[in-house]
């Protein structure tokens, strides 16, 4: 036996780089989807969030309840974000395609090591799926606090016109009312 075999990841492992960069939050949400869509043969048609911490690359429904959510940590939570991602989504495919076979089986490092393939060869570790961020516009505070303070009178006024007309009507029908009292 070699130590290949004693190690099935050592040939899937090796496909990494030495140096792999961070993964920024964007870059991981547009990675997890084609990934998805490498790894399922179909695209993900549910939601795809960001977590962080310690929390695995891996579906959940928020507060138990409503359609699936699948997470994603550019940070990773053992390996990094990259390793982890394409790992973490193996086993999700693996799961989904072999549902009655052991989560280490050989096919899900035939899957990873496609992951891992496409993710290289791609040119996605030197940035290619970083978008360049929008500068964000100027904004005067003191402009938009004034806007709010006009708005504010406006809607006050407004008040105290339906406030007016309101008891106008009230004392009217007090009136009536004495009359027929009396």
């Amino acid at each position: 036996m070699t130590d290949t075999e004693h190690k099935p990841y050592a040939t899937v492992n090796a496909v990494w780089p030495d140096t792999i960069p961070a993964m920024t939050g964007p870059e991981a949400i547009t990675a997890f989807k084609r990934l998805y869509r490498i790894a399922m043969g179909r695209r993900w048609k549910g939601k795809v969030a960001l977590t962080s911490g310690r929390r695995y690359n891996w579906t959940r429904r928020v507060n138990g309840i409503g359609p699936f959510i699948f997470f994603v940590n550019p940070q990773g939570h053992h390996m990094g974000g990259w390793k982890d991602l394409c790992h973490d989504l193996s086993h999700f495919a693996h799961q989904n395609i072999n549902p009655k076979r052991r989560p280490h089986d050989f096919r899900h490092a035939f899957i990873e090591k496609t992951l891992i393939e496409h993710v290289v060869r791609s040119g996605w570790l030197e940035g290619k799926l970083r978008r360049p961020e929008k500068p964000k516009p100027e904004v005067d505070k003191i402009d938009v606090r004034a806007q709010r303070v006009e708005a504010r009178i406006k809607t006050w006024t407004t008040k105290e016109k339906r406030a007016k007309t309101a008891l106008k009507k009230l004392r009217a029908k007090q009136a009536y009312y004495a009359k027929k009292i009396s």
